[in-house]
């Protein structure tokens, strides 16, 4: 009993140690200096930041905030690693690389676009990119605005409704999701963040039965944002060509039969094989019926 205890206590130890943050390496400038220091932020609060010039923090000083003319921090350990993984498509190796980096940071996720809230959104990204929406719902309250600049409120915002896609099985979940699609309307947004609020738009018009307005937000997804989000692009498309597919009438329909078929050639050529519903889009079109004479 003595020994089970002893080991009991040496993996609570452990566990303890792995629970710690770590100070995050930074260059700090004070008003009225011309030379920064160096050396590690270790914790932050509403008005003070904690600094020390041991990688352990010890011996931290605290500054006031209004003191600190700049404050930059340095890519943590794992940074470089997270971000060559998500670059080149291994989004459930990078969201575990951005999840341990926003764990060790936490203690810094107050200061404005610090690592810790950085890595944060960028492991939210890659789990959209998955399709993993019910994680993407359990992690996205971790992620506060006040640690990121501006720019990325919107984005915040919208990984709301990314998280919402986890649960669209009665009415009410669907409306609640139209009704954050109609707060996106509202705020400003660069393009790629437009291109998520037209594919939320386009889920929640597809599950309240209106495939037409859903295929022209899908539309919308990769004429927005085509160069520069690949995944959101790609599932977009094979949306619209499922929703062309499923038309039981699109075969009498010239216009609808040759978007369906134009937008096949495109994610032929740019992701390879069709879905399956909608291969035969992909197949020459039928020559057009004149009327005689």
């Amino acid at each position: 009993m003595k020994s089970l205890l002893i080991v009991f206590l040496c993996l609570t130890g452990l566990s303890s140690q792995l629970l710690v943050a770590k100070p995050a390496a930074a260059e700090l400038l004070l008003k009225g200096q011309k030379i920064a220091e160096t050396g590690f932020v270790t914790k932050a609060d509403s008005s003070k930041i904690y600094f020390s010039a041991s990688p352990t923090g010890q011996n931290e000083r605290a500054y006031p905030k209004t003191l600190v003319a700049r404050l930059t921090f340095k890519p943590p350990e794992g940074w470089k690693e997270a971000e060559q993984a998500r670059l080149s498509g291994k989004f459930a190796e990078a969201a575990k690389l951005y999840n341990q980096i926003a764990a060790d940071f936490r203690n810094v996720e107050t200061l404005e676009d610090n690592y810790g809230s950085l890595a944060r959104l960028k492991q939210l990204e890659c789990l959209r990119n998955q399709g993993d929406y019910a994680q993407l719902a359990a992690k996205r309250p971790l992620l506060k605005k006040a640690g990121l600049s501006a720019s990325y409120h919107a984005q915040v915002d919208l990984f709301v409704g990314w998280g919402a896609l986890a649960n669209l099985k009665t009415p009410a979940q669907v409306e609640q999701l139209e009704r954050l699609v109609n707060g996106y309307r509202e705020a400003e947004m660069v393009p790629e963040q437009l291109a998520q609020a037209f594919f939320l738009s386009g889920v929640a018009n597809e599950k309240s039965g209106k495939p037409g307005k859903a295929l022209t937000d899908y539309h919308r997804v990769f004429t927005l944002d085509f160069g520069s989000d690949r995944s959101l692009s790609k599932i977009a498309m094979e949306t619209a060509l499922r929703l062309y597919a499923a038309e039981d009438k699109i075969h009498k329909d010239r216009q609808r039969l040759e978007e369906a078929h134009g937008l096949a050639q495109v994610y032929l050529r740019v992701f390879g094989d069709l879905p399956a519903e909608a291969a035969r889009f992909g197949e020459p079109l039928p020559p057009l019926e004149l009327d005689e004479g």
